[in-house]
């Protein structure tokens, strides 16, 4: 189990490595492209369960791609593209919800889900692309997936290893507080380790404030996919990546901490 989930991470490092040292924008945003589409396709899975879902699964699949290609191509339009996006969902269960077979709060239940899932796996992956775009070049999507993986990497290692506090039982019962706190440590020690060597002119109590918000805020992605998981009764979000599950899986904590670098990077280190 070890020896798969290690060679499955280093193929997708070796693969994130060529396409951020070598790939164009285009080519970011066509990797961030397919990255939504799966991610996509796992929420629907997830959570529209069922053949009488089938065709709703399809245009929420299409509605999370329209939405991520507006987004990319209209960078302005993050916020209109994803309020356009609600709505055409809102409007989808309203007509599902004509049909008896469904009830009412069912059809509510799975618009609002929906929507989260558009907002998840649909908009969340554009800000891999936006932070590609800063200035310099690519450093900042990398000290995301450096904060995040790492952190992951050392929480599943101290966890395995000196975990007996339980962090989550309900949701997550394999998490620990011992593997979160050195998730913690690791993503702010590599963190600060990076911007001594390629950001030196971010400020050290701002990357130390950086990492700490990163760190948590991809724990807690972490948690809330398992939320989701384990609402549904589904141990992975898919078998793409044998050793990890699914897509999202492996991506929900960067899903969830691109958006904080971004915003940090962007209005508070480069006002």
């Amino acid at each position: 189990m070890i020896k798969t989930r290690v060679l499955s991470a280093i193929i997708a490092v070796i693969i994130g490595i060529l396409l951020i040292n070598f790939g164009n924008f285009a080519m970011l945003a066509l990797a961030a492209f397919l990255l939504s589409f799966l991610a996509l396709r796992e929420f629907g899975r997830l959570t529209l369960q069922g053949e009488r879902y089938r065709d709703i699964r399809k245009y929420f699949l299409a509605l999370g791609l329209v939405c991520f290609t507006v987004s990319i191509v209209y960078h302005n339009w993050i916020l209109h593209s994803f309020i356009m996006s609600t709505l055409l969902v809102f409007v989808l269960f309203l007509l599902l919800a004509r049909d008896s077979h469904y009830s009412l709060e069912e059809a509510v239940n799975k618009a609002g889900l929906s929507v989260l899932g558009i907002l998840y796996a649909g908009v969340c992956p554009v800000y891999l692309c936006l932070l590609a775009g800063l200035q310099p070049a690519n450093k900042w999507l990398v000290l995301t997936l450096f904060i995040v993986f790492t952190g992951d990497t050392v929480a599943y290692l101290v966890g395995t290893r000196y975990g007996k506090t339980k962090l989550f039982p309900r949701i997550s019962p394999k998490k620990s507080v011992e593997g979160s706190i050195g998730s913690l440590f690791a993503s702010v020690l590599v963190a600060m380790i990076f911007r001594h060597f390629w950001l030196p002119e971010v400020d050290q109590l701002m990357m130390l404030l950086l990492s700490v918000v990163t760190s948590v805020v991809a724990q807690l992605g972490d948690l809330s996919e398992s939320l989701i998981k384990r609402a549904f009764h589904v141990k992975d979000s898919g078998s793409i990546m044998p050793g990890h599950g699914g897509l999202l899986d492996r991506f929900d904590g960067v899903l969830f901490g691109a958006p904080i670098v971004y915003v940090f990077a962007k209005f508070l280190v480069m006002p």
